[in-house]
C-alpha cells in the first residue's frame, strides 16, 4: 500500500499536469478566438452558408473549451482538498 507521502506526491503530481492541460486550454481557446474573430470579420464581408456553418462550429468548439478548463480547474482545486486532508 502507498504511503500517505506518496498519495500526496501523486496528487501534487496530477494538480501540476491538470495545471499545464489548464494553460493549454488556455492558450487554445485564446488561438481560436482570434480564429472566431477573423471568420466573423470574413462573414461580415460575405453571404456564405458554409462560413456561417463554420463560425458556429467555431463559437461552439470556443465554448467547449470554457467548459474544459471549469471542469480541469475543479478537478485540480478537489485534488488540493483531498491532499490537504491527508
Amino acid at each position: 500500500m502507498a504511503s500517505v507521502a506518496e498519495v500526496k506526491g501523486a496528487i501534487a503530481q496530477a494538480g501540476e499536469e491538470a495545471e499545464q492541460a489548464v494553460q493549454l486550454l488556455v492558450e487554445a481557446g485564446g488561438r481560436a478566438e482570434a480564429a472566431l474573430q477573423f471568420l466573423v470579420a470574413v462573414a461580415q464581408g460575405s453571404e456564405h452558408d458554409a462560413l456561417e456553418g463554420s463560425l458556429g462550429a467555431m463559437g461552439q468548439a470556443v465554448e467547449s473549451i470554457g467548459e474544459c478548463q471549469a471542469q480541469i480547474a475543479a478537478a485540480v482545486e478537489e485534488a488540493n482538498k483531498y491532499s490537504d486532508g491527508l
